[in-house]
C-alpha cells in the first residue's frame, strides 16, 4: 500500500506577466496569508484569470488553488445577484430599498418587543476592512451580539494567548523563521493551509533552521521536516508539559527572562512535576528518548519559533495544550527577539476607541457563549439572526443549527452564494466579493497591505460597508458615525487606533508587501511584538498562572464531546483537516473545486481491513450526533483508528453532501472556548450502496 499525498498546490508563474491596463494588483483575503495577486480582467472589468504576484516580497508569485477558482465562483450559477424575499417558500426578486425597509421594520420590532438580545449576528464572512468597521459601528449602535470566525476557528488560541501575553495575535512574523535556529510546528499542515507562504519554511530549512513537526498525521508539512514526531490524537498537552518539566528540572530555561518578565514560574514548576518522561511516553506514544532529544534541541537552538495549527486549537482539550507550548516559548526566552516568538494567522491590529460617544453605545442585554446560542434560538429567546457566512455548514451539529435557524421569526443572509444557510433566509442580500471591494488586509508576516477594488461589482451586490450604513438610515439611526467608502473607513480607523496611526493608504500603496504594525504616528514600524520587554497584561509581564492555576492536563476522552461515550460503540476518532483547495465554504462553488479534489475520508489500511472497506468504496461515519457516507481513501498517512476528512462541504455546494460538521456535537474546549471539529469518538462501517 503506497502513500497518498495530496498535491501541494504550490505554483509560481512560469514566465513574467506583461503589465497592461487589464492586469491589476490585489491581495488574497481567504486565509490571512496575505498573498499578492495579479488579476487579469476582460474588457468589461470581469476577472478572467488570477496569478500570483511575483513582485510581492512575501509570497513571491506563489499561490494555491483557492484564488484560481475565483473566475468560476464570481460569475457561476450559485452567485447571488439581487435582493430576494421568500414568499410561499420561494424567493422573489425585490429592490434594495424594499429589502432594507423590511429588515429595519423587523429589527426595530424585535428590539422593542424582546430586547437587544433577541437579535444576533453569525458573521464569519462579513467582508473586508470597510465592511468590518461598518458592521462594528452598527452593532454598537443597536446592541447586536456577533459570533464571527472565533468560535469555529480561533477562540481557544486567542483567549489563552491573551491570558499569557495580553494579546491574542502572533508575536512574530512568519518571515522571521529564516532567523530562527529551530521551528516547532504543532498540529499544523501549513504546506496546505498557508500554501503561498510555505516557501519561507523551506527557505529557513535551507539556511539551517531545524524544522520539527508534531502531528497525528504524516502530512505534506511533515514530509519536508528535519524531524517528524507522530503523536496520539489529543495528547499534545501531555508532551508540552513533559517538555516544560525537562527544561525546568535541568535549568535549561532563560533565567534572566523568567526573573524579569514573568509571574508564576514556581506554580508552573509544581504543575508540570507529575509529567515524567515515563508518563508522557505512555500517554503520547512518543519514545522517551525522542521527548528528551526534542527538549535538548529547543533549549540549545535559540532563537526558536512556534507555529501552532487547528490540530491543537479546534479540539476539546485545546486550552491546556496551547498554554503548555506557549509557556514553553516564554520560559526559553523565545519572545520579542528576531527569529523568536509565535507565528499565527491571527494578526488583529487592535480596536478603534472613542469613535462612538458613550451615550450612543447600546449594549446587548444578554450575553451567551457560542454553545448557548443554539438553545437560545431553539427556545425562542432569539427572534432574528443576521447571517454573513454559512453556519449551517461550518458550525457543529449542522442539522441542529439548520433546525434552530428554521424556527426563527426572521432571518437575513448577506451572501455571495445561495448556500445552505441562505436557503433558510427570509431576505437574501447579494454581497460583494473581496476583489470587488477596496480595503486593508493583514498577513502572517504582521503587515497590513492596501488593496484597491479590482473587479467590477457583480449585478446589484453591495458591500457590508454600504449595507450597514443604509440599514441604519432605514432604522432611523444617525449615520454620521459611518464611513461612506473604504478610503474614509481606513482614515477613520487609524485615527481612532494608536497601533496603526502611522499607516496611511499612501504608505501601504508605495510599500511592496505592506507596513508592519504596530506603527505609531511618527511612522516607526514594529516587526514583532514585545521587543521592549513590556507585555500587554495588567502586570506588564508574561502570566504563567491564571486564577492560581498554572496549567492542568485534560484527557481527550474525559473532555466535552467524548465524556461518557461508549468506546465499544464508537471505537475510532474523527477529525476534519483543511486542504488547499477546500479551505472555506466559499471555495466549494466552482467546477474546478470538483476537479481538484472531491470529499473523502482518509483511513489507515489496518482500520480499513477491520471494517471491510477498500480504497474508493463507500464508508458510513457515525457519531452520537449523526452519520454520513463518504468514500474511503486508504493511506498510511493517518494512524490506525483515526479517520480524517475535509470540512465545509454542504448540500447546496457542487458536492451535494451533508456537512461533515453534522457529526460533531455542540461542545467547546472548557478553557479556551473553541467549538470542536477534531478528535470526536465515532464508528465506521462499510456502506452497501451510495447515499448519505
Amino acid at each position: 500500500m503506497g502513500f497518498y499525498v495530496r498535491p501541494q498546490s504550490l505554483g509560481i508563474n512560469s514566465k513574467p506577466l506583461k503589465q497592461d491596463e487589464n492586469l491589476r494588483t490585489s491581495i488574497c483575503c481567504l486565509c490571512n496569508g496575505g498573498c499578492g495577486l495579479k488579476v487579469s480582467l476582460d474588457q468589461d472589468g470581469k476577472v478572467q484569470a488570477v496569478f500570483g504576484d511575483p513582485d510581492n516580497p512575501y509570497n513571491k508569485g506563489k499561490i494555491c488553488a483557492k484564488p484560481m477558482e475565483i473566475v468560476q465562483t464570481l460569475y457561476g450559477p450559485y452567485r447571488v445577484g439581487y435582493p430576494m424575499k421568500k414568499v410561499n417558500d420561494k424567493f422573489e426578486r425585490i429592490t434594495w430599498d424594499e429589502a432594507l425597509e423590511l429588515i429595519a421594520q423587523k429589527h426595530n420590532q424585535h428590539i422593542k418587543e424582546s430586547g437587544t438580545g433577541s437579535i444576533v449576528g453569525i458573521t464569519s464572512k462579513i467582508g473586508g476592512s470597510y465592511s468590518k468597521l461598518a458592521h462594528s459601528i452598527f452593532s454598537e449602535l443597536v446592541g447586536m451580539a456577533n459570533y464571527g470566525t472565533g468560535p469555529i476557528c480561533t477562540d481557544s488560541e486567542v483567549n489563552v494567548r491573551k491570558k499569557i501575553f495580553g494579546n491574542g495575535s502572533s508575536s512574530g512574523p512568519l518571515s522571521d523563521v529564516v532567523r530562527a535556529k529551530i521551528l516547532l510546528i504543532v498540529g499544523n499542515n501549513c504546506a496546505q493551509t498557508k500554501v503561498g507562504q510555505f516557501h519561507w519554511i523551506l527557505e529557513a530549512k535551507r539556511q539551517g533552521t531545524r524544522v520539527v513537526v508534531i502531528d497525528t498525521r504524516y502530512t505534506e508539512t511533515a514530509q519536508v521536516a528535519d524531524r517528524f514526531i507522530q503523536i496520539r490524537p489529543g495528547t499534545d498537552g501531555a508532551l508540552g508539559m513533559a517538555l516544560l518539566k525537562i527544561i525546568i528540572e535541568n535549568n535549561l530555561y532563560d533565567q534572566s527572562f523568567i526573573a524579569e518578565h514573568t509571574n508564576g514560574f514556581e506554580r508552573l514548576t509544581q504543575a508540570v512535576e507529575p509529567f515524567t518522561l515515563e508518563r508522557a511516553a505512555d500517554i503520547t506514544g512518543i519514545p522517551r528518548n525522542v521527548i528528551e532529544e526534542l527538549a535538548q534541541d529547543l533549549a540549545s537552538r535559540k532563537p526558536g519559533m512556534l507555529f501552532e495549527g487547528r490540530g491543537i486549537v479546534c479540539v476539546n482539550n485545546a486550552g491546556a495544550t496551547i498554554r503548555a507550548f506557549e509557556d514553553l516559548m516564554a520560559i526559553l526566552g523565545n519572545v520579542g527577539k528576531p527569529g523568536s516568538g509565535i507565528i499565527s494567522h491571527i494578526n488583529n491590529h487592535g480596536n478603534i476607541k472613542d469613535l462612538i460617544r458613550e451615550k450612543d453605545v447600546v449594549k446587548p442585554d444578554r450575553e451567551r457563549s457560542a454553545e448557548a446560542l443554539y438553545q437560545a434560538m431553539e427556545e425562542g429567546e432569539i427572534k432574528m439572526v443576521f447571517i454573513a457566512g454559512n453556519p449551517c455548514v461550518n458550525w457543529p451539529d449542522s442539522k441542529r443549527m439548520t433546525k434552530a435557524i428554521q424556527g426563527l421569526d426572521f432571518v437575513v443572509s448577506h451572501t455571495l452564494f445561495l448556500d445552505d444557510s441562505a436557503m433558510l433566509a427570509d431576505v437574501i442580500l447579494p454581497a460583494t466579493h473581496w476583489l470587488e471591494e477596496a480595503g486593508v488586509q493583514s498577513s502572517v508576516h504582521r503587515v497590513l497591505q492596501w488593496k484597491d477594488q479590482v473587479a467590477v461589482i457583480y449585478a446589484e451586490a453591495r458591500s457590508g460597508g454600504d449595507l450597514f450604513r443604509q440599514l441604519a438610515e432605514h432604522m432611523g439611526i444617525a449615520t454620521s458615525y459611518f464611513p461612506n467608502s473604504p478610503e474614509t473607513a481606513w482614515e477613520l480607523e487609524r485615527t481612532h487606533n494608536k497601533s496603526i496611526e502611522g499607516i496611511t493608504m499612501e504608505r501601504m500603496r508605495r510599500t511592496p508587501g505592506g507596513v508592519h504594525f504596530p506603527c505609531s504616528e511618527n511612522g516607526q514600524e514594529a516587526e514583532r511584538l514585545y521587543e521592549s520587554g513590556l507585555f500587554s497584561t495588567p502586570s506588564g509581564k508574561v502570566e504563567l498562572v491564571e486564577n492560581d492555576i498554572a496549567i492542568e492536563y485534560i484527557d481527550m476522552f474525559d473532555s466535552p464531546g467524548n465524556q461518557g461515550v461508549s468506546s465499544e460503540k464508537y471505537p475510532y476518532l474523527l477529525s476534519t483537516n483543511k486542504v488547499a483547495s477546500h479551505y472555506h465554504t466559499i471555495c466549494q462553488y466552482s467546477n474546478w473545486a470538483w476537479e481538484m479534489e472531491k470529499p473523502y475520508v482518509e483511513i489507515h489500511p489496518q482500520t480499513a481491513s477491520e471494517i471491510g472497506v477498500m480504497d474508493g468504496s463507500p464508508i458510513r461515519l457515525e457519531t452520537e450526533t449523526s452519520s454520513i457516507v463518504l468514500h474511503a481513501r486508504v493511506t498510511r498517512t493517518v494512524p490506525r483508528g483515526c479517520l480524517s476528512t475535509q470540512p465545509y462541504f454542504g448540500t447546496r455546494s457542487i458536492y451535494g453532501l451533508l456537512p461533515i460538521n453534522s457529526l460533531f456535537p455542540v461542545v467547546a474546549d472548557p478553557v479556551g472556548g473553541n467549538l470542536v471539529s477534531k478528535n470526536i469518538m465515532c464508528n465506521a462501517k462499510a456502506e452497501g450502496g451510495q447515499g448519505q
